[in-house]
């Protein structure tokens, strides 16, 4: 007989030592990706990225008053609640394995100490615990999904007692706030409504496929009916009131949900007449849905404020439509749709409206394209056009295809991929890599946190049996230490997953309608949203994350592994003594195994790499500079140094892939903190309502001109400056195609030439870059933080290197290689990276730098810096201070923290030029050492798998034959010979 108070002291328990863990593990200050973004947005109420998270934003606001008003502690108070949640998810999911349990075990110490072991194991596992110590969505997102899940078994428990609606009615409200988190915890709904139908109509196999199904349509229902009418009828209601009886903005919005609450009342007084409880139930869960699915009220109200960080500016009802339908990232197809090479037949214009001027106003809409459909087919999961993703695709499978007659401009034969091809690649990358990596990740091992790419040596599954690693990645014995060490890579021996399948076993056999209840979770979060998510094959960063529901539910069956095998023990004696020590040995063997192997790069404490990289390019910037930036993490982490931390808010920052939305244009106009707004020529009306989606870049004048000439030229509504294109329509059109524009640097002023020669037109994101920095280069510096991103816009050979920034000047300044910071002041620079900038703990060893930090190193070029500085002073004569610097690079980016790469190898050239020859020749021995290694393993390979690797040999053998080139050329004869000769060999064996 189970006591509550057992139960409850247990919970509380294991929450303590949860947080405990987490807390001790925790981000001190702000990470990599979306977590600056939802710090910032969390500590001042500001919008991030489309679709938001209103309901994380007023929780993490709470929590950010821990800081007690200090904002270098901000981040780790709002990297707090995720701690927070994601504890209170273990406590939960320990208290709902009790109520399924208890259904098919009695003992006391078998149900508790089952849940402790299936709970204590998600507690730990990989991608949980990641997400648990960073300022996320996901702790709060699975608080919300457990705790709705909990709330039906709480319903199912006290079926007939009077007013256990309340838990169906709780778990509606959960459900409408969730939204306002993440949309996983819709993905327990279908759990929930076999719960409620298993308890209603009984269980068999034909409920099992019905309300799963049922659950399933409630979902999509949800996503697809109810949420986007709702909105629809408040867009229509407020665009009634405002354009038709001039009354102001929203008050059509308060009428419409004053209509809805209005006709729900209605429908409750009706039922309750009628004396239809069902009805009278069922209403009421509508109207608490919506209530709280009404939190992104809450995004209108702060974004009406107008806030420095206002993404997606959803300010009324229909921008928020297009916020919440993620209007600026581009649509996947998901049942049917186009192949990677299908041809575009035409393109279809959409609309919605902004209020503007008073009322709402038609807006464009990025356009829907038509693709001939001789080229479509059902299922389709290869589908992107990029070129790298067309190459990936063809070296996941060998694509079959099909020949097709096609017909656009001219007729042609095309091979396109077929179902069957489709469905090859849906097996092998999307389900086998994207989720079953993710999934032996966390309950087989991990090879290492480096992003997988398909190699033999990134980011794979590992076991730690040997012949079973051997046998998949390549004779193990002959991994290069340096990837061994990895303190990603994690063996837990497929334990685990043992353990979990025996319980999933033993569950079905034992008790099919809970087993059928979280195997519907499971589905749901693995097989479910692989196809949903319709992943590319190249991503930006591994998505395991994800799929942490599909995580979740395999560990119901760790747990249930305990009275599955103590089932064997019926007959002895002592029952209670053999499930103590079957539990203590399970319980060493999964969640305590798990948690010694992923305590390492789990602990986050005193790594500060992402703040201060982000300070250091802000720090970069001259006075009151515009900086452009291209990515999220050369964005989100110098957003949060600004909003958070106060830091350089004197530098406007220009988001360059948002330069195409029509309201982050508008946004740049509008005054932040001590800076007026950026200038821009063209009016933002033209900006907003398409008219320069895409500008024809026509020669006319035949002579150059500068770009406030030819913007002037767009800005006129003449007839003049308009031409008709073939299908009849009037556009702008820009009249030259040689532009320049004036920059100006200290005392110095100069005019840039920029050649459109080789363009056919400029689309928006193009214009408004040229619109900012041709109205603003006199008055502000213009910096970009890569030189490669400028290097696009033909700037590349006017740029000034100012540590971790590149300044638009005057002058023309070539690279001449691969290292070259091109034009720079050594002296300047020298004085930064010895004086100013900070390094984020990187050399102390106790920090762990997680491949996310080392791959931001690498982009930044922090090492490449150092160098070409000390390189500068070099030939300037001063050795002193270049040995410094080299010095310097060495104690702050150790070997042992941040592995070798191109950058490490030109390093060992710049040692021996500032006489550190004895840190020199250490160095190319740790280095050889490294590469030889390395290229030792890719021998072993077979040659199949070594043809997949052949981009990384090639870089491995130029590694090895500059050092032998480096060691020549400086005197040590013998070292070089024995490398050459390592080389020829290695040439040999790879050719």
């Amino acid at each position: 007989m189970l006591k509550k108070y057992d139960v409850k002291l247990t919970g509380i328990l294991l929450f303590v030592a949860t947080q405990v863990l987490y807390i001790s593990t925790l981000q001190p200050t702000t990470s990599f990706w979306d977590c600056s973004e939802f710090i910032l947005s969390a500590s001042k109420l500001e919008i991030n990225h489309p679709a938001g998270a209103p309901l994380y934003m007023l929780a993490g606001r709470l929590f950010s008053l821990l800081s007690m008003g200090n904002p270098e502690k901000t981040a780790w108070a709002i990297n707090l609640m995720s701690a927070f949640f994601s504890a209170l998810t273990v406590f939960l999911l320990f208290h709902i394995l009790v109520l399924i349990i208890r259904k098919f075990a009695d003992n006391r110490l078998l149900v508790i100490g089952s849940a402790l072991l299936g709970s204590a194991t998600f507690a730990v596992t990989d991608s949980f615990w990641f997400s648990a110590v960073e300022s996320e969505v996901y702790g709060l997102s699975m608080f919300m999904l457990a705790i709705s899940f909990w709330a039906a078994l709480k319903w199912e428990q006290g079926f007939g007692r009077p007013g256990n609606e309340k838990w169906l009615l709780f778990l509606a409200l959960i459900t409408g706030l969730g939204m306002g988190v993440h949309l996983l915890n819709l993905l327990v709904l279908p759990s929930v409504v076999m719960i409620w139908g298993f308890k209603i109509c009984g269980y068999n196999t034909k409920n099992v496929l019905l309300f799963f199904s049922a659950g399933s349509a409630l979902l999509l229902f949800v996503l697809y009916v109810l949420t986007p009418f709702t909105l629809k009828f408040l867009a229509f209601s407020d665009y009634l009131f405002v354009n038709r009886f001039r009354l102001p903005l929203h008050s059509g919005v308060l009428a419409g949900i004053a209509v809805i609450f209005g006709f729900l009342s209605f429908l409750i007084f009706y039922f309750k007449k009628k004396t239809s409880k069902t009805g009278v139930v069922i209403t009421f869960l509508v109207l608490l849905f919506l209530a709280g699915f009404s939190v992104y009220s809450v995004n209108v109200i702060r974004s009406s404020a107008n806030p420095p960080v206002n993404f997606g500016q959803p300010d009324n009802i229909y921008s928020l439509i297009n916020y919440l339908n993620r209007e600026q990232y581009p649509k996947r197809p998901l049942l049917t749709g186009q192949s990677y090479n299908s041809p575009v037949v035409s393109a279809n214009e959409r609309f919605s409206k902004n209020y503007q001027e008073g009322k709402y106003r038609k807006t464009n809409l990025a356009p829907t394209y038509k693709f001939d459909k001789a080229t479509e087919t059902i299922f389709p999961r290869m589908y992107s056009r990029e070129d790298r993703h067309v190459k990936a695709y063809k070296s996941w499978i060998d694509i079959k295809g099909k020949k097709v007659r096609t017909h656009s401009g001219r007729w042609e034969t095309l091979v396109v991929p077929t179902l069957s091809d489709n469905l090859r690649f849906f097996v092998r990358y999307q389900l086998g890599y994207m989720f079953g990596r993710y999934f032996m990740w966390n309950f087989a091992g991990r090879q290492n946190d480096i992003q997988g790419d398909g190699s033999a040596m990134h980011g794979n599954w590992l076991s730690g049996i040997n012949f079973i690693d051997s046998w998949r990645l390549g004779p193990q014995e002959k991994f290069p230490d340096w990837l061994k060490n990895n303190r990603a890579q994690n063996k837990y021996f497929i334990i685990p997953l043992v353990f979990g399948l025996v319980g999933l076993f033993f569950h079905y056999k034992t008790h099919r309608e809970t087993f059928w209840i979280v195997m519907a979770l499971f589905i749901l979060g693995g097989l479910g949203l692989t196809i949903y998510i319709n992943e590319i094959p190249i991503t930006p960063r591994e998505r395991d994350y994800v799929f942490v529901v599909a995580f979740m539910a395999f560990c119901f069956w760790i747990g249930i592994s305990l009275p599955a095998i103590v089932s064997k023990f019926d007959k002895f004696k002592r029952k209670n003594l053999w499930i103590g020590i079957t539990f203590s040995l399970l319980f060493c063997a999964a969640p305590v195994l798990m948690l010694t192997q992923n305590f390492d790069d789990h602990n986050r404490a005193n790594r500060y790499a992402a703040r201060d990289f982000a300070a250091n390019i802000l720090n970069s910037c001259p006075e009151n500079a515009i900086l452009f930036t291209s990515g999220d993490n050369d964005t989100y982490p110098l957003l949060y140094c600004q909003e958070v931390e106060k830091l350089r808010t004197d530098v406007r920052i220009v988001i360059m892939p948002f330069l195409s939305a029509d309201w982050f244009i508008g946004g740049l106009r509008e005054p932040k903190y001590n800076d007026s707004g950026l200038q821009m020529m063209l009016p933002q009306r033209k900006y907003d309502f398409g008219k320069l989606d895409f500008i024809p870049v026509l020669n006319r004048i035949h002579r150059d001109t500068s770009w406030e000439e030819g913007l002037q030229f767009l800005k006129s509504d003449n007839k003049k400056s308009k031409v008709t294109l073939n299908s009849g329509e009037t556009v702008d059109f820009l009249p030259s195609d040689n532009f320049s524009f004036l920059v100006y640097d200290g005392g110095n002023e100069g005019e840039i030439d920029v050649s459109l020669k080789n363009k056919k037109y400029l689309y928006k994101h193009e214009l408004a870059l040229w619109d900012i920095i041709s109205s603003n280069a006199l008055q502000r510096p213009i910096c970009f933080v890569s030189d490669q991103e400028a290097g696009k816009y033909g700037l590349q050979e006017h740029l000034k290197c100012r540590g971790f920034v590149y300044q638009v000047v005057p002058g023309k300044f070539e690279k001449t290689d691969i290292f070259s910071l091109g034009n720079f002041d050594a002296d300047k620079l020298y004085e930064k990276l010895t004086e100013a900038f900070q390094w984020g703990n990187i050399s102390n060893p106790a920090v762990n730098i997680d491949w996310n930090t080392r791959l931001n190193f690498n982009v930044f070029q922090v090492r490449n810096v150092f160098n070409e500085v000390a390189f500068a002073l070099l030939k300037k004569g001063e050795k002193e201070k270049a040995a410094n610097l080299m010095e310097l690079s060495l104690e702050h980016f150790p070997l042992s923290q941040l592995p070798y790469d191109i950058f490490t190898v030109r390093q060992v050239e710049i040692l021996y030029e500032a006489g550190l020859t004895e840190e020199a020749e250490v160095f190319i021995a740790n280095l050889e050492n490294d590469i030889t290694q390395t290229l030792d393993f890719f021998q072993t390979l077979d040659e199949s798998r070594r043809a997949g690797e052949q981009e990384e040999i090639q870089r491995q053998l130029y590694y090895l034959n500059r050092l032998a080139v480096f060691a020549a050329k400086n005197g040590m004869a013998v070292k070089s010979r024995n490398m050459k000769q390592k080389l020829e060999m290695y040439l040999q064996s790879f050719s």
